[in-house]
């Protein structure tokens, strides 16, 4: 009886500690759209001319993931443990960075279906020319990133 009760505190635990760092997880996020076997299952498709074409386009993903997920701590962190931007700027920024995750994520599947390479690769500079901090008018001053 003795280690139900201990596996149960184990279980709280893991809970509790998930719940006390909300800043935690942002890569998992991503990695739910933008995982080694999506990339990969987007790289095998079509001739050598594509492949290189394709390997630019994973490359931008990659670079989108990394910097949303960078952004999207960075943003968490201001909030929750520096207690630079207020509730709703905060709210503000992850319907941004939200969007931002839905919009790689139909990217991922068009890269992965084999979508038209064009027009995936026009929405992902589009998606790269935004700030990445998603910075809201209220806020002091601009990110590191969206400085001109």
């Amino acid at each position: 009886m003795l280690i139900p009760t201990q596996a149960g505190c184990a279980g709280a635990h893991r809970a509790d500690s998930s719940q006390a760092d909300p800043c935690a997880d942002f890569q998992v996020q991503v990695e739910k759209y933008w995982s080694a076997s999506i990339k990969a299952n987007a790289l095998q498709h079509s001739g050598e001319i594509e492949l290189e074409k394709r390997s630019g386009v994973v490359n931008k993903m990659d670079r989108i993931s990394e910097d949303w997920v960078m952004m999207r701590t960075s943003v968490c962190k201001d909030h929750f443990v520096r207690a630079l931007i207020s509730k709703d700027d905060y709210a503000a920024r992850v319907r941004c960075f939200d969007d931002r995750l839905e919009r790689q994520r139909t990217l991922a599947a068009a890269i992965a279906d084999e979508g038209e390479l064009a027009a995936v690769e026009g929405a992902l500079d589009q998606l790269l020319a935004a700030p990445p901090s998603c910075q809201t008018d209220s806020d002091p001053t601009p990110a590191p990133g969206d400085q001109p």
